[in-house]
């Protein structure tokens, strides 16, 4: 007799025997019993979970010649007295359990002439017709509408049975007529249960952990661990240890998932490249294996928010393993690793060099260890904020004090509250430029160093409302004085775009506004240009440029298709030159 594969061979043949799906073989069960039977059932879920099984196991305890009833008992295949309907539906040759392959047999007509057309026929033997449709998500939309009459008004001793994995493709008239069934992934530790259950019959010698492995790669499928198991026998025959399973299955063991942990936590990029040369050389294929790191880590952060062993049931490593792991790092950490893996995981689809691309992924995952995240950021910043308590400072701001610092490397044109970012909220102890020149340069100043500190703590109030344009503004003023709880600021000719700016209303009362946090009391604003010519100066080469640009400035602001540029695009002028200058 040909070999037949696990997946086939041990198929439940009662619903005893379905594995992880109790509340819906208990349900059927109950109908059967007390004679409540759907004349429609739609089973939904992932591959290999006991779709198809249950709809064969419900056709046998429909039209088993054991009982004068439908029984939720039937018949097994291993029983000599087995009736005849049983076995012929098991062996999927019974004329009155039709089984449609939706997937082939997706158009109108072939619904007509398999469903349609025979459906009016009574069963030629049994009790009950019964129709299962695999995969019927495949059907066409014109199918699905022939099939809709018949599937809510079928003749009696009509049973439709539909299976398929995506349940959201299936219209929403054919869900109405139908009771649903979904089907749940199956536990790790139900596979391993009926995998020792097999093994043991088939007398195969293997240790508890090495079928661990093989229940772990179904993934929560029974067909699929079957088939792995199926796999490694034809590996190593009827003795088998964990390394066989790990070399026939390509999966990555306990021992390289710690050594990567162990090379990211010690910061050793040549120990994880070493690992994954090991992998490599074991013929492991590198995407299964950076999925398995990734359910690693996703292991790793359960373990250490949680601590449920009932969520890790799926884990490689042991508990104790998985805690001495989880201390090496914060949840902050283990999101980054996980979310930069996947990334890795993606580029291995397409990689040429795969094993390049998961060396890189890896050694990027020790560089993630010395990011900061924005709260530690503020939280250090609101630290500081503390300390300084709110006094001026006297440092410069490369950190040392002005008395004691070099004169030639401190640029006087900047303060350090323009160095910082807007928002900062201790920017009124920002150092004024007056102060970190040298004591010659302050004495000569013509400004004291209170009114200069006053202007800056008022761009820095400018900065916290992010009115950036506005404190560059202020910046390219030639002065900015108080004069009698007046603010002058008075601007070049060609610094006269700023001036506009500043001049709009808005803009004064934003300026007025921050004057007032600043002082306590109300400022007002006087903006003016200052004119070489009109204060009767001689003129240098330098003027004279800035004249004559300031002329083309106002030849373009007075142009109709600039201003017409302008309004279109809400722009602004920033700088005019002639034709062909640069």
């Amino acid at each position: 007799m040909a070999y037949q594969v696990i997946a086939r061979k041990w198929r439940p043949q009662t619903f005893d025997e379905v594995t992880g799906q109790e509340p819906i073989t208990r349900t059927l069960r109950n109908a059967i019993e007390h004679q409540r039977l759907h004349h429609a059932y739609l089973f939904s879920g992932a591959r290999g979970v006991g779709k198809t099984t249950s709809a064969r196991l419900l056709a046998k305890a429909l039209n088993c010649h054991k009982a004068k009833q439908p029984t939720p008992t039937p018949c097994r295949s291993d029983d000599p007295e087995q009736c005849p309907s049983c076995r012929e539906i098991t062996e999927s040759r019974s004329i009155d359990v039709q089984e449609i392959d939706a997937a082939s047999n997706t158009g109108v007509d072939n619904v007509r002439e398999a469903i349609i057309a025979s459906v009016g026929i009574a069963p030629a033997r049994d009790r009950y017709k019964v129709f299962i449709i695999d995969e019927v998500h495949m059907l066409s939309g014109a199918a699905f509408n022939a099939l809709l009459k018949t599937l809510e008004e079928p003749p009696p001793r009509v049973v439709f049975i539909m299976a398929t994995t995506e349940r959201h493709k299936v219209p929403e008239t054919i869900l109405s007529r139908c009771q649903q069934f979904e089907f749940r992934t199956i536990a790790t530790a139900k596979i391993l249960e009926r995998l020792k259950l097999i093994a043991k019959a088939e007398k195969i010698f293997i240790p508890d952990d090495a079928l661990r492995e093989i229940a772990r790669t179904g993934e929560g499928s029974m067909r699929d661990a079957q088939s792995a198991l199926d796999q490694v026998i034809s590996f190593a025959g009827d003795k088998i240890k964990k390394e066989d399973v790990e070399m026939a299955l390509g999966v990555a063991g306990a021992d390289i998932l710690k050594r990567i942990i162990d090379s990211i936590d010690a910061n050793k990029p040549a120990e994880a490249i070493a690992a994954v040369d090991d992998i490599v050389m074991r013929g492991h294929d590198l995407r299964n294996f950076c999925r398995d790191l990734l359910a690693h880590f996703r292991d790793l952060l359960v373990t250490k928010v949680s601590g449920n062993e009932e969520l890790l049931e799926a884990a490689v490593c042991e508990p104790q393993e998985l805690k001495r792991q989880a201390e090496l790092f914060s949840e902050s950490d283990l999101v980054r690793f996980f979310h930069s893996l996947a990334e890795t995981e993606t580029k291995l689809r397409a990689a040429t060099q795969p094993r390049y691309q998961l060396e890189i992924g890896i050694v990027k995952l020790m560089e993630l260890r010395g990011v900061e995240s924005i709260s530690e950021i503020i939280q250090r910043l609101a630290t500081l904020e503390n300390n300084l308590g709110g006094q001026p400072s006297t440092r410069t701001a490369s950190g040392s004090s002005g008395s004691s610092g070099t004169p030639g490397k401190i640029n006087p044109e900047r303060s350090v509250a323009s160095s910082r970012p807007a928002g900062s909220s201790f920017a009124a102890t920002a150092v004024s430029p007056a102060l970190e020149r040298p004591a010659e340069e302050r004495l000569e100043s013509p400004m004291p160093p209170t009114e200069i500190s006053t202007i800056e703590r008022v761009k820095a109030a400018l900065e916290t409302q992010r009115k950036m344009l506005l404190v560059t503004a202020l910046e390219s003023a030639q002065s900015t004085v108080f004069e009698d709880s007046e603010l002058c600021i008075e601007f070049a000719p060609d610094a006269r775009h700023f001036r506009d700016t500043l001049s709009k209303p808005e803009n004064v009362k934003f300026v007025r506004e921050a004057c007032r946090e600043v002082t306590g009391k109300e400022i007002g604003i006087r903006i003016i240009v200052k004119d070489p010519k009109a204060d009767g100066e001689p003129l240098g080469r330098e003027d004279e440029e800035r004249l004559e640009k300031q002329r083309l400035r106002d030849m373009a602001e007075n142009s109709p298709v600039v201003q017409q540029m302008l309004k279109t695009f809400r722009g602004e002028i920033v700088d005019v030159r002639r034709d062909g200058e640069r």
